[in-house]
Protein backbone atom coordinates (compact mmCIF):
# COMPACT_ATOMS: atom_id res chain seq x y z
CA UNK A 1 0.00 0.00 0.00
CA UNK A 2 1.23 3.44 -0.45
CA UNK A 3 0.38 5.74 1.84
CA UNK A 4 0.33 9.21 2.34
CA UNK A 5 -0.23 11.52 5.19
CA UNK A 6 -2.66 14.48 5.47
CA UNK A 7 -5.27 17.10 6.65
CA UNK A 8 -9.36 16.53 6.09
CA UNK A 9 -9.90 20.18 4.64
CA UNK A 10 -13.61 19.24 3.55
CA UNK A 11 -15.93 16.59 4.58
CA UNK A 12 -18.58 15.79 1.75
CA UNK A 13 -21.40 12.82 2.13
CA UNK A 14 -19.71 10.18 0.74
CA UNK A 15 -15.87 11.31 1.20
CA UNK A 16 -13.59 13.74 2.36
CA UNK A 17 -10.69 15.80 0.76
CA UNK A 18 -7.53 15.76 1.97
CA UNK A 19 -4.48 18.38 1.41
CA UNK A 20 -1.43 16.98 0.80
CA UNK A 21 2.16 18.43 0.85
CA UNK A 22 3.34 17.83 -2.69
CA UNK A 23 6.74 16.05 -2.55
CA UNK A 24 9.31 15.51 -4.81
CA UNK A 25 12.04 12.71 -5.37
CA UNK A 26 14.78 14.63 -5.26
CA UNK A 27 15.20 15.19 -1.69
CA UNK A 28 16.42 11.01 -1.40
CA UNK A 29 18.20 11.16 -5.21
CA UNK A 30 21.81 11.34 -4.84
CA UNK A 31 22.66 12.97 -7.98
CA UNK A 32 20.52 15.84 -7.22
CA UNK A 33 23.05 18.07 -7.05
CA UNK A 34 23.94 17.43 -10.75
CA UNK A 35 20.63 17.69 -11.75
CA UNK A 36 18.32 20.16 -13.34
CA UNK A 37 14.90 18.57 -12.20
CA UNK A 38 16.08 19.28 -8.71
CA UNK A 39 16.98 22.80 -9.70
CA UNK A 40 13.79 23.45 -11.10
CA UNK A 41 11.66 22.02 -8.22
CA UNK A 42 13.68 24.16 -5.88
CA UNK A 43 12.27 27.04 -7.07
CA UNK A 44 9.24 26.19 -8.17
CA UNK A 45 6.37 29.16 -6.98
CA UNK A 46 3.80 27.28 -7.82
CA UNK A 47 1.40 25.36 -4.76
CA UNK A 48 3.07 22.82 -2.90
CA UNK A 49 -0.37 21.42 -1.96
CA UNK A 50 -2.12 18.23 -3.46
CA UNK A 51 -5.64 17.57 -2.99
CA UNK A 52 -7.01 14.56 -2.67
CA UNK A 53 -10.60 12.57 -2.70
CA UNK A 54 -10.80 9.66 -0.51
CA UNK A 55 -12.83 7.41 0.78
CA UNK A 56 -13.22 7.64 4.70
CA UNK A 57 -14.67 3.95 6.63
CA UNK A 58 -14.35 6.30 9.55
CA UNK A 59 -16.36 9.65 10.92
CA UNK A 60 -13.64 12.56 10.50
CA UNK A 61 -13.84 15.98 10.63
CA UNK A 62 -11.95 19.19 9.11
CA UNK A 63 -8.42 19.73 10.83
CA UNK A 64 -7.66 15.54 11.61
CA UNK A 65 -4.64 14.30 10.61
CA UNK A 66 -5.03 11.36 8.73
CA UNK A 67 -3.04 8.67 6.68
CA UNK A 68 -4.38 8.03 2.69
CA UNK A 69 -3.36 4.95 0.92
CA UNK A 70 -3.94 3.19 -2.40
CA UNK A 71 -2.91 -0.13 -3.31
CA UNK A 72 -0.06 -0.94 -5.30
CA UNK A 73 -1.56 -3.24 -7.86
CA UNK A 74 -4.04 -0.50 -8.41
CA UNK A 75 -1.49 1.83 -9.30
CA UNK A 76 0.20 -0.77 -11.48
CA UNK A 77 -2.95 -1.40 -13.72
CA UNK A 78 -4.13 2.41 -13.80
CA UNK A 79 0.10 2.77 -14.92
CA UNK A 80 -0.60 0.11 -17.66
CA UNK A 81 -3.94 1.35 -18.86
CA UNK A 82 -2.65 5.30 -18.69
CA UNK A 83 0.57 4.96 -20.63
CA UNK A 84 0.82 1.45 -22.27
CA UNK A 85 -2.61 0.65 -23.54
CA UNK A 86 -2.36 3.49 -26.21
CA UNK A 87 1.14 2.71 -27.25
CA UNK A 88 0.57 -1.00 -27.72
CA UNK A 89 -2.73 0.17 -29.73
CA UNK A 90 -0.29 2.41 -31.68
CA UNK A 91 1.91 -0.06 -32.52
CA UNK A 92 -0.25 -2.08 -33.26
CA UNK A 93 -1.75 -0.06 -36.19
CA UNK A 94 1.45 0.34 -37.58
CA UNK A 95 2.33 -3.39 -37.51
CA UNK A 96 -1.15 -4.01 -39.22
CA UNK A 97 -0.79 -1.16 -41.84
CA UNK A 98 2.52 -1.96 -42.89
CA UNK A 99 2.10 -5.54 -43.27
CA UNK A 100 -0.63 -4.46 -45.65
CA UNK A 101 1.89 -2.25 -47.55
CA UNK A 102 0.71 0.98 -46.74
CA UNK A 103 2.53 4.29 -47.77
CA UNK A 104 4.26 6.24 -44.97
CA UNK A 105 1.81 9.10 -44.75
CA UNK A 106 -0.95 6.04 -44.61
CA UNK A 107 1.27 4.35 -41.44
CA UNK A 108 1.56 8.44 -39.91
CA UNK A 109 -2.37 8.67 -40.21
CA UNK A 110 -2.93 5.27 -38.86
CA UNK A 111 -0.46 5.38 -35.96
CA UNK A 112 -1.96 8.71 -34.73
CA UNK A 113 -5.79 7.83 -35.39
CA UNK A 114 -5.20 4.15 -33.25
CA UNK A 115 -2.99 6.30 -30.73
CA UNK A 116 -5.91 8.89 -30.11
CA UNK A 117 -8.49 6.23 -30.15
CA UNK A 118 -6.30 4.55 -27.51
CA UNK A 119 -6.75 7.62 -24.99
CA UNK A 120 -10.40 7.94 -25.83
CA UNK A 121 -10.73 4.50 -24.31
CA UNK A 122 -8.90 5.53 -21.65
CA UNK A 123 -10.84 7.84 -20.81
CA UNK A 124 -14.08 5.98 -21.21
CA UNK A 125 -12.59 2.99 -19.27
CA UNK A 126 -11.59 5.60 -16.70
CA UNK A 127 -15.09 6.99 -16.18
CA UNK A 128 -16.82 3.70 -16.09
CA UNK A 129 -14.15 2.25 -14.01
CA UNK A 130 -13.29 5.08 -11.14
CA UNK A 131 -13.07 2.72 -8.29
CA UNK A 132 -9.59 0.86 -9.76
CA UNK A 133 -7.44 3.34 -7.83
CA UNK A 134 -9.94 4.01 -5.45
CA UNK A 135 -7.72 6.27 -2.12
CA UNK A 136 -8.81 5.55 1.43
CA UNK A 137 -8.46 6.60 4.73
CA UNK A 138 -6.10 4.40 5.86
CA UNK A 139 -5.94 5.41 9.63
CA UNK A 140 -6.35 8.38 11.72
CA UNK A 141 -3.60 9.91 13.06
CA UNK A 142 -3.70 11.59 16.82
CA UNK A 143 -4.04 15.65 17.17
CA UNK A 144 -2.20 18.25 18.31
CA UNK A 145 -4.87 18.58 20.76
CA UNK A 146 -6.27 16.41 23.47
CA UNK A 147 -9.88 16.56 24.63
CA UNK A 148 -10.99 15.54 28.01
CA UNK A 149 -14.08 15.34 29.39
CA UNK A 150 -15.40 16.18 32.92
CA UNK A 151 -18.30 13.50 33.01
CA UNK A 152 -20.81 16.14 31.74
CA UNK A 153 -23.21 15.89 29.11
CA UNK A 154 -22.42 17.97 26.34
CA UNK A 155 -18.81 19.97 27.91
CA UNK A 156 -15.52 19.16 26.69
CA UNK A 157 -12.65 20.33 28.30
CA UNK A 158 -9.68 21.34 25.55
CA UNK A 159 -5.52 21.08 26.67
CA UNK A 160 -2.90 22.30 23.83
CA UNK A 161 0.14 20.24 24.40
CA UNK A 162 3.62 22.37 24.32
Amino acid sequence: MIEEQGRVVAVERDFVWVETIRQSSCSSCSARNGCGQHLSEKYRVSSSYSYIKAISPWVVKEGDRVVVGIPEGALLKASFLIYLFPLLLMMAGIWLSSAMGATDGQLLLSAGLLLVCGFGAVWFMGKRSSDMCRVNVVRLLPSDDLYFSDGSFGQTLSFRQN
